[in-house]
């Protein structure tokens, strides 16, 4: 796990690179910063409400001993699983920008 949130926080750091490049490197108020994180925590949600539908999805299906119908939902549910991923990833990104912002040195 500690090599794998090593990873994640590379990519972080990459998206922040990234976004500073289409973006002001700053945020002007903290009012900006807390809506542009507000507005990825909100995707991030999206994305673990479409995981659990599928979830539900696949639940009936195995019960039912449906797995053909289960592995069409598990296939969504990992394609969701990875946007989440990639919202988790901007989320740690903007709350870098918001300390890069504000933090006093």
């Amino acid at each position: 796990m500690e090599e794998l949130k090593t990873l994640v926080s590379l990519l972080v750091e990459t998206e922040l690179v990234n976004a500073n490049k289409k973006f002001c490197p700053i945020f002007h108020s903290e009012h900006e910063g807390y809506a542009i994180i507000k507005e990825e925590i909100e995707e991030a949600q999206e994305e673990c409400k479409y995981i659990n539908h599928e979830l539900n999805c696949i639940w009936d299906y195995v019960k039912r001993n449906k797995t053909e119908n289960a592995l069409a939902h598990m296939k969504n549910m990992k394609k969701y699983a990875i946007n989440l991923s990639a919202e988790s990833i901007q989320i740690g990104a903007m709350c870098e920008k918001f300390i890069n912002s504000f933090e006093t040195k």
